[in-house]
């Protein structure tokens, strides 16, 4: 199929509802391009997804909304703690109240790249900051695995999430895998060993059978209960105390 032109390309987002911003990296209907809603929203998505009946606008989509979870318990007086064991797809979370685990979840966003952090923003600011009130939050770092294109996305999600938290003004610390795997013991050979002893250790430190994202996000939590006073806590805008 020969390249569409700019011109082709603007009538046809045009046609669909939307303003073509920048097509300088299309290539094919696979490539991403940039457009505007009628909302002034920019969405960068391929021509292929944007010719697709369901696609709609991330941020006007009434859809993405979070309830809640009854399971939650009001944080009264209590310092809570929330840790992210995080990805653009399956993203564990834990809550601990006074050191105690309160509250653990797996949360799966879908949609393409671009919708998936949307929603992983708006999960953030409106439920756990807006609603659950943190007073401290701890993520994993990335680590470069499963080739470059995953470390970027990645790092787009890293970032997105520190930034919600500077916004806030809510203390958080980044922690190397590496590290909060040692003081937990969950070190192992390979990746697939790494999670099975997560798994384990929650089941019997716990007693609770949970996937592996929501264990390391467990530990992730357990890790900064026992040691985020020993540790250099970032704050908004990247400052550290």
């Amino acid at each position: 199929m020969a390249k569409m032109s700019h011109e082709k390309i603007a009538a046809e987002v045009a046609a669909l509802g939307y303003e073509l911003i920048d097509d300088s990296k299309y290539t094919n209907l696979l490539t991403p391009i940039l457009i505007k809603c009628k909302e002034d929203h920019y969405i960068e998505a391929s021509l292929s997804d944007i010719r697709k009946p369901s696609f709609t606008c991330p941020c006007c989509d009434k859809s993405i909304t979070f309830v809640n979870p009854n399971s939650v318990p009001d944080k009264g007086n209590s310092r809570r703690i929330i840790a992210f064991d995080q990805a653009t797809e399956k993203f564990g979370l834990s809550i601990f109240d006074d050191g105690k685990l309160v509250f653990y979840h797996l949360y799966v966003f879908s949609g393409d790249l671009n919708a998936r952090l949307i929603k992983i923003r708006k999960f953030i600011q409106e439920i756990v900051i807006t609603q659950w009130k943190p007073d401290f939050i701890v993520m994993e770092d990335i680590q470069y695995q499963n080739g470059l294109i995953t470390f970027k996305i990645l790092a787009m999600l890293l970032g997105i999430v520190e930034e919600v938290c500077g916004e806030n003004n809510i203390p958080y610390e980044v922690v190397s895998p590496n590290v909060w795997r040692k003081y937990a013991g969950t070190c192992g050979k390979s990746r697939k060993e790494e999670k099975l002893l997560s798994i384990a250790l929650v089941k019997e430190k716990y007693d609770i059978t949970v996937t592996d994202d929501v264990a390391e996000a467990i530990l992730i939590g357990n890790y900064a209960v026992k040691t985020q006073n020993k540790t250099k806590i970032t704050t908004a805008f990247g400052k550290k105390k």
